[in-house]
């Protein structure tokens, strides 16, 4: 009877759990739901450290940390210390500047100190791409070696320069663009040079401009921004295979136009936050001033030299700008002084870009008025070629200068040229005042009711 009893108490136990709702039991178990996983990209001073380890073992797999334009310029053939030297170690204590985006991309840099075993300078910057969700290094920065200022350096650069067509052809076009936006900050801050003269300061000078005026610099720094970046582009991809004894030269000229980039970026920055949030705030570019004159004697010691002495270019490249949103538009010609006139033409026969030789200042050196996307550029010509030393940078009313003409000027032997705009109620002239510098004016065109005075547009010199 016990026996029995106990049976039953076994078989109540093991019931439940083997029949339970009547379903068969199962093997399976419920399965979770998988956690999910956010990778964070690398952040640059990583990728900069990362790079930086790589290449103290020679493994080219640093190369996969650049960017892809950056890898291009880099010859297949070169290990990572014949491309970028063997450094000491890296330095974690620089700064990183705010991440800004243009028309190019997202970007940022670092600043530091990283010295090289070799002769080759130390590091000071490390510029950061964005691409493809990951930061990538575009570039470096290197220091100009104090015996680069040295006039036999200077010297001797220059002739190598001169020695090298296209490395001579590129620093004339990245001169150009450099005296190019010089004349657009002397034409666009003219009001703002003489408010200062007065003892105005810059934010009252900004908050009392009118809308139309603020515009006329906020367009004066994009366009001068693409310049700026024409030239560090070029300097990157167009100049390769230079001597050893160049490489100083180009990371100079290659750092002067982003630097110059940099420091206009964080003053326009500046000035529209005291625009819109009627807020001034200082920008922090002390040390890149500093450095950037530096560069700026280098590079113009340079190409001063090169543009006197360049006795063997039968042609000049013009690159010539237009536009106001990176990239500029860019058109090229080979300004010819042997010829008197050059145009090309569309598939109609409209000119497009029209260069017209005239002797306007009367030292026997023909200038080049040139027509092309809508503006006028006036290249004072030179023992050794041309000079770019005044443009305009919107239509003055004529979208079409192509049909621009000739006559004599005020002063003796020289001519100026003219044209007449759309409405037909102007005509502009473009000449030299007798103090030699360019003088565009706009006068109102002779009427039944009389002809008013003649309206000056500002003049560029240097």
């Amino acid at each position: 009877m016990r026996l029995q009893i106990a049976a039953c108490v076994v078989l109540l136990t093991v019931l439940p759990t083997s029949c339970g709702t009547g379903e068969p039991p199962s093997d399976r178990q419920d399965s979770a739901e998988p956690d999910s996983v956010i990778v964070i990209p690398a952040s640059p001073l990583e990728i900069g450290l990362e790079f930086s380890n790589l290449l103290g073992m020679n493994d080219p797999a640093c190369f996969d940390l650049l960017s892809p334009g950056f890898r291009s310029t880099i010859p297949d053939s070169l290990s990572p210390w014949e491309a970028f030297g063997r450094w000491r170690a890296f330095d974690a204590s620089g700064r990183l500047t705010e991440i800004y985006t243009d028309s190019t991309g997202t970007r940022t840099s670092y600043y530091c100190s990283i010295a090289r075993l070799d002769e080759l300078p130390p590091v000071v910057r490390i510029d950061f791409l964005l691409h493809e969700s990951r930061w990538t290094i575009e570039g470096f920065g290197e220091e100009t070696p104090r015996e680069v200022a040295d006039s036999l350096t200077i010297e001797r650069m220059a002739e190598l320069v001169l020695s090298d067509p296209d490395l001579r052809r590129e620093m004339r076009v990245a001169r150009l663009l450099m005296d190019d936006c010089r004349i657009d900050s002397v034409l666009s801050y003219a009001s703002w040079n003489a408010a200062s003269e007065a003892g105005t300061s810059f934010p009252e000078y900004v908050m009392e401009l009118l809308p139309e005026s603020y515009n006329q610099l906020a367009l004066c720094n994009i366009r001068r921004s693409g310049k700026y970046q024409l030239i560090q582009d070029r300097a990157t991809y167009r100049v390769t295979n230079v001597p050893l004894e160049l490489n100083g030269l180009v990371a100079a000229w290659r750092e002067m136009a982003y630097l110059d980039k940099a420091v206009l970026r964080a003053r326009h920055e500046a000035m529209q936050n005291l625009r819109v949030n009627q807020a001034w705030v200082e920008p922090d570019i002390a040390e890149e001033n500093e450095r950037l004159a530096a560069l700026h004697r280098f590079f113009f010691a340079v190409s001063d030299i090169v543009e006197d002495r360049d006795t063997l270019s039968r042609t000049y490249t013009a690159l010539l700008t237009s536009g106001t949103e990176e990239p500029l538009m860019t058109s090229q010609i080979e300004l010819d002084p042997h010829l008197l006139e050059q145009r090309n033409e569309n598939d109609i026969g409209i000119p497009v870009i029209r260069a017209l030789g005239v002797e306007m200042n009367g030292d026997m050196d023909p200038e080049r008025v040139v027509y092309s996307n809508g503006n006028l550029y006036l290249f004072e010509g030179t023992r050794t070629g041309y000079r770019l030393v005044f443009r305009t940078y919107d239509d003055f009313e004529s979208d079409y200068h192509a049909e621009f003409g000739t006559q004599p000027s005020a002063l003796p032997g020289c001519r100026e040229v003219s044209l007449i705009g759309n409405s037909g109620e102007y005509e502009y002239t473009l000449g030299y005042s007798p103090g030699g510098l360019p003088v565009f004016t706009r006068s109102v065109i002779a009427s039944d009711e009389g002809e008013a005075a003649p309206g000056e547009v500002p003049q560029a010199g240097f």
